[in-house]
């Protein structure tokens, strides 16, 4: 497997693992209980934040070599900048609710949750899309040669993709995410709330 490839599929692994967490709060949300909005809040932070500063980025450069060297499996995954905007949209417009839910003004019990339940399927439908599909055709279609043409271009892509600029937000982001399922640990550890 490439390089490019096992390091997406790591950071896939570590999204899916906070969006458990982030559901597991919602959980004790829609059950009544005061959830840790710290979880919540900062799990939120890193999907506005991770996603479009390191990760898909990366992603995108992959597409567009994909999209030269076969059309048709390209074609199959869709436009995957647009992809990525609607994931961006969706979290925002969660960060907009838990602002609301915060600030303790009038919103539904039920319309916090629908919106953090859509944030959650959909990151997860987009994750197992990328998984089952462009990843897969990446793999197969693209040559040796084409990921060193790719992991030179990350490396000079301006400041999101520069080496020693996304080393140091990758570490940031990673001690956050670690951050937070410690948070996610506490809260699993602590005697219900009622």
């Amino acid at each position: 497997m490439p390089e490019a490839l096992g390091s997406l599929r790591q950071e896939h692994r570590n999204m899916s693992t906070l969006l458990r967490a982030l559901e597991w709060q919602v959980d004790e949300f829609e059950r009544g209980h005061q959830p840790d909005f710290d979880v919540i809040g900062a799990t939120l932070d890193y999907f506005l934040s991770f996603p479009d500063a390191c990760h898909h980025p990366r992603e995108e450069l992959i597409f567009a070599k994909l999209h030269e060297r076969d059309l048709a499996a390209a074609q199959q995954i869709g436009d995957l900048r647009i992809k990525h905007q609607e994931l961006a949209r969706r979290a925002r417009e969660f960060a907009s609710a838990l602002r609301v839910v915060l600030a303790e003004a009038e919103l539904p019990r039920e319309a916090f949750a629908g919106w953090a339940r859509g944030f959650i399927d959909l990151q997860r439908r987009h994750i197992d899309m990328e998984e089952s599909t462009f990843f897969p055709a990446a793999e197969k279609t693209l040559t040796a040669q084409d990921w060193a043409d790719l992991g030179a271009q990350a490396a000079t892509e301006g400041d999101l993709l520069h080496e020693e600029q996304a080393g140091e937000r990758f570490q940031r982001f990673e001690q956050l995410r670690k951050t937070i399922l410690d948070w996610q640990t506490q809260d699993q550890a602590a005697p219900a709330k009622h």
